[in-house]
């Protein structure tokens, strides 16, 4: 079993998976008034179930839904396509109440049969406490198997949020107010498990393993596109993952060019000597995501201006760390960060890009709007989030200073995730 089913089985009592924080979750939909929730995004699938779908894309329709009633938060369902029972069956997740349809790999041509689900139903997924249930359930097609479960939750009318409200609006639903339920799962999402805790702090111990053996590989002549290779390299070696078009997100101007840019994953020029590069590196593992890194200068350290701007991030990031404490505001924290820039001598503080966001399953977990309706924008720190903190002094390829440090905020301040310091990377590489 994998590491993340096995530590689904260890909690059999619970709901819901332990990456899901379900307090909030509750508290979530009393809050917006909702009855129940029907969620099929695959990320919020995968925080209720543990379940990850191997074929699946974004943007195809939901082959899976979990409901929840606010009513009785104990007794979700899952309704997933009948391809997917064994796969499910595998993980022995928390959620035990399976409603299975006919989905795409059944004929056409030949009418539905109650004994179609068999064709999915392998030797260890029939000797499942839950499968009579899941064969008894069995529907031939997806609104049906989810009337059924929200029949059997209280759910045939009412309030009900979807994190998709296209497709609730789709159901068209007799007696059902569809909501969007998309910031009730942000809130719960927004502060972590310990389970989930655990997994960032790992993802985040990748992400510097990489970079640090990445920045090792360069040689003179390695163009940015060959380094990007390297590094999704060094990423899946240590059992991660990026996507297309690669894990380094800053684009890196020339000369005295100091525009901010994403990288397009195409720039095939080389990385010179004495080049600021701008560490900023996406990917996941077992879903949640890692970010961050900061400034290495290529076989080199940092001189003049840049030495200043080097020791004036180190003291912004200390200053902030402690700063970021349950109930700190974002511009009261960037309002600081700007002022400690000042204060250690930087000409121009209001030239420093300071910004925040979450990270777990996304690099969002923040819900844009509160429950009284208001955009969330200048949003509080709580504790139990874990928060990026981004310092960018920009200027030339010389010059620019980076930092992304991933901080989970604690009762007395931001703890860093990385275990590298805030100072600029130098040297490295193989001449």
């Amino acid at each position: 079993m994998s590491s993340v089913g096995t530590a689904l089985a260890k909690t059999p009592s619970q709901p819901f998976g332990t990456y899901c924080n379900q307090p909030r979750l509750i508290q979530a939909m009393e809050a917006r008034g909702l009855d129940g929730m029907v969620i099929t995004n695959p990320l919020n699938v995968y925080y209720l179930s543990g379940f990850n779908s191997i074929a699946h894309k974004s943007d195809e329709p939901r082959p899976y839904a979990v409901v929840i009633s606010r009513h009785a938060p104990e007794q979700p369902i899952m309704v997933i396509a009948d391809y997917y029972l064994s796969t499910l069956a595998a993980l022995q997740g928390p959620i035990t109440d399976i409603r299975p349809f006919r989905a795409v790999m059944m004929p056409m041509d030949l009418p539905p049969t109650a004994a179609d689900i068999e064709r999915f139903i392998d030797q260890p997924t029939a000797a499942q406490n839950w499968i009579s249930g899941a064969r008894e359930n069995y529907r031939f097609d997806m609104k049906s198997a989810l009337l059924g479960a929200l029949s059997s939750v209280g759910l045939k009318t009412g309030r009900i949020g979807f994190d998709d409200l296209g497709f609730g609006l789709r159901l068209r639903l007799d007696g059902v107010d569809a909501a969007d339920a998309y910031d009730a799962m942000m809130f719960a999402r927004a502060v972590k498990t310990p389970a989930e805790m655990q997994l960032l702090q790992q993802a985040t111990a990748l992400n510097e393993a990489a970079i640090e053996r990445s920045r090792a590989d360069w040689t003179p002549g390695i163009t940015w596109r060959e380094m990007d290779r390297i590094y999704a390299g060094h990423v899946n070696d240590l059992g991660g993952f990026v996507r297309d078009p690669g894990g380094m997100v800053w684009g890196h101007p020339r000369g005295a060019d100091s525009a901010l840019v994403l990288s397009t994953g195409n720039d095939n020029t080389p990385i010179e000597a004495g080049t600021h590069v701008m560490f900023d590196c996406h990917g996941t593992t077992a879903l949640y995501c890692w970010d961050g890194g900061k400034t290495w200068v290529v076989d080199d350290e940092p001189q003049g201006l840049a030495k200043q701007l080097d020791g004036a991030t180190q003291r912004v990031a200390e200053t902030m760390l402690a700063a970021m404490k349950p109930g700190a505001r974002i511009s009261e924290l960037q309002a600081l960060g700007r002022q400690t820039y000042r204060q250690c001598g930087v000409a121009d503080g209001d030239q420093a890009i300071i910004f925040f966001h979450g990270l777990g399953l996304s690099h969002m977990d923040i819900e844009t709007t509160t429950a009284d309706g208001q955009a969330n924008v200048d949003w509080c720190l709580e504790a139990g989030m874990v928060v990026p903190l981004h310092l960018l002094y920009p200027g030339s390829a010389q010059e620019r200073l980076w930092l992304e440090e991933v901080v989970a905020i604690e009762s007395d301040g931001g703890r860093p995730l990385f275990s590298w310091g805030f100072a600029a990377q130098t040297g490295g590489g193989r001449a």
